[in-house]
């Protein structure tokens, strides 16, 4: 008898069994068995050895048309197989055997949870049902569903099982978070603290190095030590916040010159430049240079609140009081620039508003005097002077104010004023710098509008023809330009000669020990775009002493709303002392004041001012412009 011939078969990647070739070439078959055993292994590794054959012979009869009649509806088996071999009573025997092992396994099993793909609507807020609490039931649940269905898959192609063990996993982990395996609040704290503290020494260097010398410095300065350690302590996240912003460190060098904190918010904005946030962030949380504190202050935006700054600068002038007759008499001069000046009418001195030295003030310059008489304080002096297209507008022309109203006002330009009284300044200033350095043979001049330029030194040797080649005027008013340069000057001078200060790559020149001060005069007329930046500056400055005279017009409530402004500076900041000049001036009179601020020790005194030859001839000076 001739033997049949063999079916060639081809054999499973999976499970490595031969796989049984279909006659007309197509792949259909052995796909199947493949997809089948990879489910089966996915679903239920261990019953895979013992399914095989069951999904051999589905494959096999794939080639048949296979029907809902054809095939098992519990098991899904094929009725075409050789094992029924066409016998219909094998058959009905083989579905009711399927239905009475499902209905024995389903009454047999506890009841569970919705199926895995159903998952709790709750499960996002952290309130977990009763039925997904409790683990046990899962546990039982796998063991049973696994044993009885290893085929059941639903969902995304894992068994039922599969995915209810998958939800008990993910609702342990659940269960790990808001339980006791969580960080307590402190120990979130200091991990923040502690990249805080990661970050400072990024940004600064480790304790003890420059860069953390000079922020504690600057920290002291801004008398913000307790509230960036208060932060620190109890709000870290703030503290990080701020730290990142750069407002606990002096303002960076690169920031200056490309103007970026003088950069205007959009209008309506609460603030008009991060300049003013910041200085207002430092004046609202610092403390006052007496060690108290003080209700919290807001900007005053001159689109949001111009009545208001109309209505404070108003008051502000109804304070002014006539010059004392006695002390006018005593010190007025023929020299006095609007004496000889043409073009005004009226030859009497404008009403001024007191000026105020603050006890803080007095007792800064006590210290300073103090050290200056023990040797272990040197003082130096420079002057910043405000030559910008606003200190040479014409009073009898008309100004335009904030309101819209243009006033006239007889009195000489600005910048007439403040030549007038340079010239007076350096009688008193050249000799005082002499006695330190006998070949000195002028004052160092700074000059600012929308740069700053050091101009050398003046003296009242030439001074004329110094001030007219020298001074160039015009442009815009950026004090900080200005400031800049005076630092410039100053911290080269003195490295240069006698080895003083240290230059920062960021932050600029800073001071060290044994470094004489520097006693800064300043005029201008406060329409500088940068004033708020130029008063964070000097709030963490404490090698300067600057005093600051502001030139302007008279009965007007513009003017009056800068002097508030440089009020308050002085008010916190005991290292600026501030002084009004407006209308027209007893020159030799504010000298004396002035030069009072300026020299803690040895100061020009009543004779000293009143000397003749210290005076000026009523000679008309040339109109000057800054175009």
């Amino acid at each position: 008898m001739d033997s049949q011939p063999q079916m060639e078969e081809d054999e499973c990647p999976v499970c490595k069994i031969g796989i049984p070739l279909s006659k007309d070439g197509s792949t259909t078959a052995k796909e199947a068995h493949i997809a089948s055993c990879i489910e089966s292994r996915m679903t239920d590794p261990g019953h895979h050895a013992n399914d095989h054959r069951l999904y051999a012979k589905r494959a096999a009869e794939l080639e048949h048309s296979v029907t809902d009649e054809n095939e098992c509806p519990v098991c899904y088996t094929s009725l075409l197989s050789k094992e029924f071999d066409g016998n219909e009573a094998a058959r009905h025997a083989h579905v009711a055997s399927c239905l009475e092992r499902n209905d024995s396994s389903s009454t047999s099993q506890p009841q569970y949870a919705p199926p895995a793909y159903e998952r709790p609507k709750n499960l996002r807020s952290g309130k977990l049902s009763k039925d997904l609490k409790d683990s046990k039931s899962f546990g039982s649940t796998s063991k049973s569903n696994s044993d009885d269905k290893p085929g059941t898959t639903v969902g995304n192609g894992l068994s039922l099982q599969g995915q209810e063990d998958q939800e008990v996993s993910t609702l342990r982990k659940w269960f790990s978070a808001l339980g006791g395996d969580s960080k307590t609040p402190m120990e979130k704290k200091q991990q923040i603290m502690a990249k805080a503290d990661s970050l400072m020494s990024d940004r600064w260097g480790p304790p003890g190095s420059q860069r953390r010398e000079m922020v504690a410095r600057y920290w002291a300065a801004t008398r913000m030590f307790d509230h960036w350690m208060f932060l620190h302590g109890q709000h870290p996240r703030q503290f990080r916040k701020y730290l990142e912003k750069g407002y606990m460190e002096p303002i960076p060098t690169a920031m200056v010159m490309a103007r970026t904190l003088a950069y205007l918010y959009p209008e309506g904005s609460y603030y008009e430049t991060p300049a003013e946030k910041r200085l207002y962030y430092l004046l609202n949380n610092g403390m006052m240079p007496d060690g108290s504190r003080h209700a919290t202050i807001r900007p005053l935006n001159i689109t949001r609140d111009r009545y208001t700054i109309i209505r404070r600068g108003n008051q502000r002038n109804a304070r002014q009081v006539p010059l004392d007759p006695k002390i006018l008499a005593e010190y007025m001069s023929p020299g006095d620039v609007f004496q000889s000046d043409k073009q005004i009418k009226s030859h009497n001195y404008s009403q001024q508003v007191p000026n105020t030295v603050y006890e803080t003030r007095m007792k800064a310059l006590h210290e300073f005097a103090e050290g200056i008489l023990h040797g272990t304080d040197h003082l130096e002096t420079m002057l910043l002077i405000d030559v910008s297209g606003s200190m040479t507008w014409n009073p009898h022309s008309g100004i335009p104010g904030p309101d819209g109203i243009t006033r006239y006002h007889d009195q000489p330009s600005n910048i007439r004023l403040v030549e007038h009284l340079v010239r007076r300044v350096m009688n008193h200033m050249l000799p005082r710098a002499q006695k330190e350095h006998p070949h000195q043979r002028g004052i160092d001049v700074v000059t600012f509008s929308s740069y700053g330029t050091y101009i050398g030194q003046l003296s009242t040797t030439n001074f004329n023809r110094d001030w007219q080649s020298k001074v160039r005027l015009g442009g815009g008013t950026q004090v900080m330009q200005g400031w800049q340069k005076v630092k410039a000057t100053y911290f080269e001078h003195q490295n240069r000669d006698y080895g003083h200060g240290r230059f920062d790559t960021d932050f600029g020149w800073q001071p060290t020990p044994g470094m004489p001060k520097l006693s800064l005069l300043v005029f201008l007329d406060g329409e500088a775009t940068d004033m708020d930046e130029f008063e964070l500056e000097l709030l963490g400055e404490t090698w300067a002493y600057v005093t600051i005279a502001l030139v302007g017009m008279e009965n007007c409530p513009h003017h009056h709303s800068h002097a508030i402004e440089l009020e308050r500076v002085a008010r916190f900041n005991p290292h600026v002392g501030f002084f009004d000049v407006h209308g027209r001036v007893c020159e030799r009179l504010i000298v004396q004041d002035l030069l009072g601020a300026v020299y803690p020790v040895d100061p020009p005194i009543y004779e000293e001012i009143l000397k003749p030859e210290y005076d000026l001839k009523p000679d008309e000076l040339p109109a000057y412009s800054g175009y």
